[in-house]
């Protein structure tokens, strides 16, 4: 079915430069900040000086009557790194740490641009994964079911040496059940996210999201990174997806598909050097895994 789906994109897909012209592949073809509309790259102008690696591009292409534009940063001296996905326009603080990501870290930064907005014309970026009706039939916002050249471009986009997938968020303050306005927390559990708090964990707002098939007591995978990430005082929220509660979301897909071990960042709205820190705990967590694997 993904073959499929891939060529079709192949053939169907156009991308373009933020000037109109066929997108270029090599170095000297990368954009400046000033020629993007987009708000986060322009606030982060001075990072892409001459020399600084950092290669900036946009893309676009056309699903259900949505013009998807895409905002791709590569670290050109060290390209095998990490993806780092952003969905929502209006979490700058998971774009800076984003930022902070590839310059250390290397691999790429991609961001769906939607004018600082988190929706665009009405979806929800993160709600829109979904590549067959069938899959995509539980999905209450999911504007037009399904979008197949969404999901493979995004997919396209990775790099898959580092075997996991990453998304960063911010979320608001708290959640309605104690007083606050957001949906993501620690303190915040149900059938579906159970809430994970180290006994040095911080704020409720911030944590590490894993998510897998099976209950939490039943996943030893998210056990084990639970206790690493425990240790250096990181909260962690284990979602537990199912076919028929697919909400189409990146971590919904990535997990009913089995594509690689998914984890996304959770911070508070300003929250910056926190989520840089729980990156950093991410990557170190990453290493040994791989450094175990060497061993083995």
């Amino acid at each position: 079915m993904f073959d499929l789906v891939k060529r079709a994109a192949l053939a169907a897909i156009l991308i373009w430069t933020s000037h109109g012209a066929a997108m270029a592949q090599s170095g000297e073809d990368c954009l400046s900040p000033a020629s993007l509309r987009d708000g986060d790259v322009r606030r982060n102008a001075a990072l892409f000086a001459s020399g600084s690696g950092l290669c900036l591009s946009e893309l676009q292409f056309e699903e259900n009557g949505l013009t998807w534009t895409l905002t791709v940063i590569d670290n050109t001296r060290h390209s095998k790194g990490p993806t780092f996905y952003l969905l929502h326009d209006n979490e700058d603080s998971a774009f800076e740490t984003a930022l902070y990501g590839i310059r250390k870290y290397g691999g790429k930064l991609v961001a769906v641009e939607s004018g600082n907005n988190r929706e665009f014309n009405g979806q929800d970026p993160n709600r829109n994964f979904g590549a067959t009706a069938k899959a995509t039939a539980p999905c209450r916002d999911m504007r037009r079911k399904p979008a197949p050249l969404f999901t493979q471009f995004m997919l396209d986009l990775r790099d898959a040496s580092p075997n996991f997938v990453l998304t960063l968020h911010n979320n608001a303050n708290g959640h309605s059940g104690n007083g606050g306005s957001g949906g993501i927390s620690i303190e915040r559990s149900s059938s579906v996210m159970k809430g994970l708090k180290a006994p040095s964990g911080g704020d409720e707002d911030d944590a590490i999201l894993l998510a897998g098939t099976q209950p939490y007591e039943q996943d030893k995978q998210a056990q084990k990174a639970t206790a690493q990430f425990h240790k250096a005082g990181v909260n962690v929220i284990y979602e537990h997806v199912l076919p028929e509660r697919n909400d189409c979301s990146f971590s919904n897909y990535v997990v009913l598909n089995r594509i690689a071990p998914y984890y996304n960042i959770e911070a508070q709205h300003g929250h910056t050097a926190q989520q840089k820190a729980m990156l950093d705990v991410l990557m170190k967590f990453h290493r040994m895994k791989v450094r175990d694997r060497a061993v083995k």
